[in-house]
């Protein structure tokens, strides 16, 4: 019997019948196609069984009104010690949105994402993963916020781990960095993200219609003055 072939982007393996899987993130093929994790581990990742993510931020504060709960479809203001500047704006109260986005203005709880621009926000927003996710109790996902460093140079992170509504078992894991000696550079880092489909393309606006639009460690970085962005990873 002649096997078809495929050739697969990174973090994903072929199976016998040439289809690509994701062996970093799925549980059924964790590290190599076929392995399943065993029923005490939450999460495949980076290929290894885990309960959760390896947390990236030092000294992160989580969202208070998220922790202890399940979190579906919210919006909560954070007070941050630094202003961070999207498109020449500038403000330290931001709007984090548990459907991944971040407002620097009005925001919106909506989950279904539309094309850009939206009036369901109002000012300068980082849509780094619009979807439908969410936060379940237990699980360890949680949205969390710091900023390190000494002015001029400090650094404001937003690290979100939620897995989607339609799919607990599913997982989003990525970051939205600002540079305080960058105004107006935006990066956003794509840890790990479930859902391989094309589906996953239009639903973070970057690349519409392609399957594995966002590959493992993808870094993107945004510059709201000059209307650019390049791809770091």
């Amino acid at each position: 019997m002649i096997l078809a072939t495929v050739s697969c982007p990174s973090g994903y393996s072929a199976t016998q019948t040439a289809k690509c899987v994701d062996i970093l993130s799925s549980l059924y093929n964790c590290g190599s196609v076929g392995f399943i994790c065993s029923s005490k581990y939450r999460i495949c990742s980076a290929g290894v069984c885990k309960t959760a993510p390896t947390t990236q931020l030092s000294g992160a504060t989580f969202i208070p009104a998220w922790v202890g709960t399940s979190t579906d479809d919210d919006i909560q203001q954070v007070s941050l010690p630094v202003n961070v500047t999207l498109y020449n704006y500038s403000t330290s109260l931001v709007t984090v949105s548990s459907n991944g986005l971040l407002c620097l203005g009005s925001c919106t709880i909506a989950y279904a994402n539309e094309n850009l621009p939206t009036a369901l926000v109002g000012g300068p927003t980082a849509f780094v993963f619009w979807y439908d996710l969410a936060i379940n109790d237990g699980t360890g996902q949680m949205v969390s916020y710091s900023t390190s460093g000494t002015a001029p140079n400090r650094i404001t992170g937003f690290e979100y781990y939620l897995s989607s509504t339609a799919n607990p078992s599913s997982y989003y894991h990525f970051l939205i960095l600002f540079y305080e000696n960058l105004p107006n550079i935006v990066e956003y880092v794509y840890l790990e993200i479930s859902d391989g489909e094309s589906s996953a393309g239009p639903s973070m606006t970057y690349s519409v219609d392609q399957a594995f639009a966002v590959a493992y460690n993808t870094t993107l970085q945004f510059d709201t003055n000059a209307g650019t962005y390049i791809r770091l990873g």
